[in-house]
């Protein structure tokens, strides 16, 4: 499954694939996109509703900005305006062409101009994203603490953590009832302490 194919499949049962848009040129660098303009995407007979034409900029701006995330992060639209030219017409494919006006580390800004089948400009719109981090799994927070440290500070951290653990392993070896899961609680709490010594030494 081609890119392409994946889009569309993810905006299956949501509302891109509601409004019907078709992408047919997907790249970090420029989005293409389609819609045609059905009865039910006007305002009044004939004319679409402008709302249909920023909802297909917003989903090609989301779109765009997915294509250039960290692995893990998100997105969402912080900002968006627009500004209409002329009226899309039912029965009419409209083009929207979504390109980058900043790509950085906190927020992606894009620029989606909206044309009718002959090239005239319909709206051009202006939309800015912000990137949402991907959430840390515990074991990566942990490994974040030791970043930037070197040797001497990482063994003294960690003997730190070493001596939190061997507390933490005491209180719940004090509150255990049983008394061989007790005894192996405060096993391991000696373990944690005889660690902490070693890295202490070095």
């Amino acid at each position: 499954m081609d890119v392409i194919d994946r889009i569309h499949e993810s905006q299956r049962g949501k509302f891109g694939g509601l409004l019907g848009i078709r992408y047919v040129e997907v790249a970090p660098e420029r989005v293409v996109a389609e819609l045609a303009v059905r009865d039910d995407l006007c305002t009044v007979p004939g004319i679409m509703h402008g709302g249909a034409i920023m909802a297909l900029a917003d989903n090609l701006g989301g779109v765009a900005t997915g294509l250039n995330l960290p692995p893990g992060a998100g997105t969402t639209t912080i900002e968006s305006k627009t500004n209409f030219f002329a009226p899309g017409r039912a029965g009419e494919t409209v083009r929207a062409e979504c390109v980058p006006l900043h790509r950085g580390k906190r927020t992606m800004v894009w620029q989606t101009r909206v044309t009718s089948p002959e090239g005239r400009l319909l709206a051009l719109v202006t939309q800015t994203q912000i990137v949402l981090e991907a959430q840390r799994t515990p074991a990566q927070t942990m490994s974040s603490l030791f970043d930037g440290l070197d040797l001497a500070a990482r063994s003294a951290l960690l003997a730190q953590l070493e001596r939190a653990g061997a507390a933490t392993y005491r209180a719940m070896a004090a509150e255990e009832p049983d008394p061989a899961a007790r005894a192996a609680l405060l096993e391991a709490a000696v373990k944690e302490e005889e660690n902490a010594e070693l890295l202490e030494g070095q």
